[in-house]
């Protein structure tokens, strides 16, 4: 995993709970980087994650980093390059330096999100209902198991018609990964 993605970031995140969720295919508790499935505002102000592991290690959580595969980096600098400068937007600086994710982080699966608002705020493909059309089974932290499934589950989510389609954001894959540190 390491050698395959960038690191994009830090967030620390509570595990979210299923609680009112109508999706029998999640598990109890699961991980998202989504403010909205956490619940809680576990970014810095105006960015959707940290690019410093000990700013993110400031809010109660699990300590996670974000990577992203080359390509899928590309693509995410290239597609918010009109909303903001890439330079200047700390969300992005990790990947335009192509830091690779840390050593001793461990991958726990994929989560497919959108980024909106010039990477303001990101968003999951859970928030849409997608798991239980998707066939797709879920690992034991609510994540997707490899990229390639992930992909191949964005590029049907991308091929719904208009009225089943995502929020419209730039959609993407993300690796995310637990770094040892914790407090919850």
């Amino acid at each position: 995993m390491h050698d395959e993605h960038l690191l994009a970031g830090y967030l620390s995140v509570p595990r979210a709970a299923r609680e009112g969720w109508p999706s029998r295919w999640l598990p109890e508790p699961f991980i998202s980087l989504s403010r909205c499935l956490t619940g809680v505002d576990h970014g810095p102000e105006f960015w959707a994650w940290h690019a410093d592991p000990a700013a993110a290690a400031r809010f109660d959580g699990h300590l996670l980093a974000i990577g992203f595969t080359r390509r899928d980096a590309a693509a995410l600098v290239e597609a918010l390059r009109g909303e903001l400068d890439p330079a200047d937007a700390e969300p992005l600086a990790l990947l335009l330096r192509q830091a690779p994710m840390p050593e001793h982080a461990v991958l726990r699966g994929f989560e497919i999100i959108g980024a909106d608002f010039g990477l303001m705020d990101v968003h999951s493909w859970l928030c849409h209902g997608y798991e239980a059309d998707a066939g797709v089974h879920l690992n034991q932290w609510g994540l997707i198991d490899t990229h390639a499934q992930a992909t191949d589950l964005l590029a049907w989510i991308l091929g719904l018609p208009p009225e089943e389609a995502p929020k419209p954001a730039h959609w993407t894959v993300a690796a995310v990964a637990e770094l040892p540190h914790s407090r919850s």
